[in-house]
């Protein structure tokens, strides 16, 4: 660690709470530069960034027609809140009606993911006029109270005491199956238990079931086929609200404009944030209008809907659309997860490799252990050997033993193979 690096990191050790420094690295990198798929620490090291900034540049970093139409609306008007219309801010809610699938039309514009999901489970409860919201285990929806008391991820709920409720139903994690069966042998159990959620946790009285498309910080779990469409099933029979969180799944990641788009559902709710904007600040729902149309008390949002952040998220979803980087993120994606699934037979400390589109996760097992013993230390210990290579990568799942691939939707094949051959020395390292 340099002497610079070093300097920030006592200054942010005195200056910021313990919560705030939960840093990648047993040296921190100190980021002074970037440029689209790479990141530059303070001693002049390169890094192919397979993280995106926890999944958020999607078009790259500092990508300069985004920032160009930034700077032009950094000079016409930076703030006024939703008090008043701007055209940055409308002409975004007609681009958010455009691009999301089914009767999505009207949303609500805000700062976060959190934000975004705490909105979704207010406008639900008002709808129906009912409480309880069902969520999974090992999903994660953010740090604001409802948002956290919603995430099953046990390190990751620190809200106490939790709102009334929040009721949490097993998940459709096929490599490490909660009711202990395999698909497809297990007829989708887990939305079996799902529904006896419903019927006995919450009496049948049920607003919404909130299900991110695939679990992020759970460790990519990815659902089977056929679920959604149960689950849509089983809303629809006790009349609640499906409310799908895109926060990191959407904007092109997994291969569509939103991950909701590989099944075939029609999502009530859909929460949305982090690659919406390519790295400014804003999150949304959006609703079906007569559920949108419920909420009419006065609601005013000081910071969402800032023209600044409006105008790249516009110019975010433009580049997106014109370079159908979705189409990109299917296709580097598949060659990635091959490439990694074949080196991967050859480590026995790899448990599984998953993924859709450019979301792809490598699950840790500890080399000799049984049932499937997750490798913590051992997930720890690849992402320095990583770091080493040149590749920064993120770290997810329950036991923190899931190692996450997530570069911007720009990345190259002959980027991938980069990252791929920087997964396979430092396997081998393990």
């Amino acid at each position: 660690m340099n002497n610079k690096t070093k300097k920030y990191l006592e200054k942010a050790n005195k200056y910021f709470m313990p919560s705030l420094l939960h840093q990648y690295y047993e040296e921190p990198i100190l980021v002074e530069d970037v440029n689209m798929e790479y990141m530059f620490d303070a001693e002049g090291n390169q890094y192919l960034d397979c993280f995106s900034g926890i999944l958020v540049t999607n078009a790259g970093h500092c990508n300069p027609e985004i920032t160009e139409k930034v700077a032009e609306q950094l000079e016409r008007i930076q703030h006024v809140s939703t008090c008043f219309l701007t055209e940055a801010m409308v002409d975004l809610g007609e681009k958010l009606a455009e691009i999301t699938p089914g009767n999505l039309q009207k949303s609500f514009i805000v700062n976060t993911g959190s934000e975004a999901v705490d909105g979704a489970i207010n406008l639900a409860r008002t709808y129906t006029q009912k409480e309880n919201i069902v969520s999974l285990r090992h999903g994660y929806h953010g740090r604001t109270t409802t948002a956290n008391a919603v995430t099953g991820v046990g390190s990751w709920r620190f809200i106490h005491p939790d709102p009334l409720g929040i009721h949490y139903a097993v998940n459709p994690y096929c490599y490490r199956c909660p009711l202990d069966k395999e698909y497809p042998s297990c007829d989708l159990a887990c939305t079996v238990a799902l529904e006896d959620t419903i019927k006995h946790a919450c009496g049948g009285r049920v607003a919404g079931i909130l299900i991110e498309t695939i679990q992020g910080v759970g460790g990519y779990v990815i659902p089977p086929p056929g679920y959604f469409e149960r689950i849509q099933k089983i809303a629809q029979k006790h009349e609640a609200l499906l409310i799908i969180d895109e926060v990191q799944t959407g904007f092109g990641r997994t291969g569509k404009m939103f991950g909701i788009e590989h099944w075939n559902v029609e999502p009530d709710i859909i929460c949305m944030a982090k690659g919406i904007a390519n790295g400014f600040p804003m999150g949304a729902y959006i609703a079906k209008p007569k559920i949108a149309d419920s909420f009419t008390a006065p609601s005013i949002s000081t910071f969402g809907g800032n023209p600044v952040s409006s105008a790249a998220t516009i110019a975010n979803i433009d580049y997106l659309q014109q370079q159908k980087l979705w189409e990109n993120a299917e296709e580097v994606g598949e060659y990635g997860l091959q490439k990694l699934k074949t080196i991967g037979e050859n480590h026995d400390c790899v448990g599984e490799i998953r993924g859709k589109g450019l979301m792809i996760a490598i699950e840790i097992i500890k080399k000799n252990g049984s049932n499937r013993e997750p490798g913590s230390q051992e997930a720890v210990n690849l992402m320095e050997h990583l770091k080493e290579e040149g590749v920064i990568a993120g770290k997810a799942g329950a036991h923190g033993s899931v190692v996450r691939f997530a570069p911007p939707l720009t990345i190259s094949k002959e980027q991938m193979d980069k990252a791929v051959e920087a997964m396979d020395s430092s396997l081998a390292k393990l």
